[in-house]
């Protein structure tokens, strides 16, 4: 039985930044409980926060193909490659993600999303109705500071927190 006040230990670890705690911790949860994907996932993100991408990548390697499809552990595994100056094409996946990167698609998504919206939305909005399964590549503030270069958005607020966004609307001439 899975100790129902774990989390309160893992975040513990967390506001110390005791990621070495963390890892020793989390491995001893899956030795505990081997069939718990989260206490798996749990492990294959402590192990990224520590720095140990090559046993993350491992360890991910051997979750991947045990539990094809399941995509809670890609962007752990994606976080280490990326971390090792790798990308996705060094990995075998049983099932490649899907990864977002910055680029038009990314701001032709936002616009056809956002122009039918009356209200301006929040960075955490477009993520979620967006790309609520992709691994993004990008940063808010990276999202951030491409959608105020183009044109057809209106930003209000500097930052990614505070940020809202629109679609910029035609003024409607008057006859005269």
């Amino acid at each position: 039985m899975q100790d129902v006040e774990s989390w309160e230990d893992h975040c513990c670890f967390h506001e110390r930044r005791d990621y070495a705690g963390l890892v020793a911790y989390c491995r001893d949860e899956v030795k505990r409980s081997p069939d718990n994907l989260y206490a798996a996932e749990r492990l294959l993100q402590a192990l990224v926060l520590n720095g140990d991408y090559g046993d993350a990548i491992n360890f991910g390697a051997t979750l991947e193909r045990r539990y094809p499809g399941v995509g809670m552990f890609a962007n752990h595994i994606l976080d280490a490659l990326f971390a090792l100056g790798k990308t996705e094409a060094d990995f075998d996946w049983a099932e490649p993600p899907s990864i977002v990167r910055l680029g038009h698609g990314v701001s032709d998504d936002c616009y056809a999303f956002l122009r039918t919206k009356r209200k301006a939305r929040s960075l955490h909005d477009l993520h979620s109705e967006l790309w609520p399964h992709d691994y993004v590549a990008f940063t808010d503030l990276e999202l951030l500071h491409y959608l105020q270069r183009d044109e057809r958005f209106v930003v209000n607020g500097e930052t990614p927190v505070n940020a809202e966004i629109s679609v910029a609307r035609k003024r409607k001439r008057t006859g005269g």
